[in-house]
């Protein structure tokens, strides 16, 4: 089991992952990025598919930022003392869930806030 200093740089390896791929996405070449005048005088076809790629980019870049942010927030427990305790039920998280999923914010026995919300 990895200990909670591999942990901690395993979660800022990925931080600095996805930001990365964020800014990649973001800076996508400018043939990718419909404007305005793109889509006088294409084909339909061509302006369905510029506009598949714009949403494809923007998808992807919504979820790499949700990922960060989940990374992110798993790092501010590091800082608070609170990493590795389930939010739900206060227990410890299993060593073997914060090895598989480091930003797990429950126990495998606890659903997710947002499943709680729901409910």
């Amino acid at each position: 089991m990895p200990s909670l200093d591999a942990l901690k740089l395993r979660l800022e390896e990925e931080r600095d992952r996805l930001q990365s791929q964020i800014e990649a996405v973001a800076d996508r070449p400018a043939e990718y990025r419909p404007t305005v005048d793109s889509y006088y005088g294409n084909h339909l076809a061509d302006a369905g598919t510029d506009t598949f790629e714009e949403e494809k980019a923007l998808a992807l870049e919504a979820h790499l930022s949700g990922l960060l942010s989940k990374v992110e927030e798993a790092l501010r427990r590091f800082e608070k003392g609170t990493y590795g305790i389930c939010e739900a039920c206060g227990q410890p998280i299993p060593p073997e869930r914060l090895e598989a999923l480091p930003y797990a914010t429950t126990c495998v026995k606890c659903p997710p806030a947002a499943a709680r919300r729901a409910r």
